[in-house]
């Protein structure tokens, strides 16, 4: 008996103990609530005084990613250039970080920045679907492909890495007469290692950071439509890496802040695909 009303004690305080910690962990998440509320208002009234609008639902509470460092990936590349060009490929190394690709559709040149060209007769069937193939197995975004009445067109779009753009790495397609010419851009690699860097800018932060280079120079926009968490390529030459920016989307174009140093770059893709 006396074993049996110890159980239900022990249970009665695990019950209270759960019950103590769900009461807390539910204050802290509206006391978190509350304090961003109060944070979103103040942006909003501090964007209405200088003549912007700001809605308070217009701004994130996504916390950023770690930056990224990316190393070279041959076999990716080999991948891609089988993916263009047919499977038997006649490859070499043309000396300064420079591989070159050839096969029965044409050939390819793979750099170690990660950038890339394609040209032949690249595609042995819609050249519409054979590009958003390439998008899908190669990491980038949907790219709205609208050929024009004798079947041509240029169109870009994004890579993604983590499922976040990167919105200074693209890949280009052109297509002529429904042949698919040429392919260029820049291939990822698909892993990296994760670089934690400084306490990153929240959304809020980036905002404070875009109204600052806004009073200092002429920006047209009036109003902040949302923010988004995306990606920067850096390339020095010896490295590739990957940095978090927010990106600002206003009515006229969008800004990109660097989550770690706060600095805003101007212009950006409206969209996961673009045509030219």
């Amino acid at each position: 008996m006396d074993r049996y009303r110890l159980k239900n004690i022990i249970i009665l305080i695990l019950v209270l103990l759960n019950g103590f910690l769900l009461f807390s962990l539910g204050q802290r998440r509206t006391a978190e609530q509350n304090a961003f509320r109060r944070t979103a208002e103040q942006l909003s009234a501090l964007f209405q005084g200088d003549g912007m609008t700001l809605d308070i639902h217009a701004i994130s509470q996504d916390l950023p990613p770690d930056g990224v460092t990316l190393s070279r990936d041959t076999a990716l590349e080999e991948q891609a250039a089988a993916f263009l060009l047919g499977k038997s490929l006649i490859s070499s190394d043309q000396g300064g970080g420079i591989y070159y690709y050839a096969g029965a559709a044409g050939e390819a040149f793979f750099r170690s920045s990660g950038s890339f060209e394609a040209s032949g007769l690249l595609a042995d069937r819609d050249p519409a679907d054979f590009c958003r193939d390439f998008c899908r197995t190669f990491s980038y975004s949907t790219p709205d492909i609208q050929l024009d009445s004798s079947g041509s067109g240029v169109f870009s779009t994004v890579c993604l890495y983590g499922g976040l753009p990167v919105f200074n790495c693209t890949v280009t397609f052109s297509i002529e007469n429904y042949v698919l010419t040429a392919v260029s851009g820049t291939l990822l690699p698909k892993t990296g290692a994760a670089v934690a860097g400084e306490t990153p800018l929240s959304a809020a932060g980036a905002l404070v950071a875009f109204q600052q280079m806004r009073r200092e120079s002429v920006v047209v926009a009036s109003t902040v439509l949302d923010t988004q968490l995306c990606y920067e390529l850096q390339n020095t030459g010896a490295s590739i890496s990957l940095v978090p920016v927010w990106r600002i989307v206003t009515n006229t174009e969008d800004y990109y802040v660097n989550c770690y140093t706060g600095g805003v770059t101007t212009g950006g893709a409206r969209s996961s695909g673009s045509s030219s």
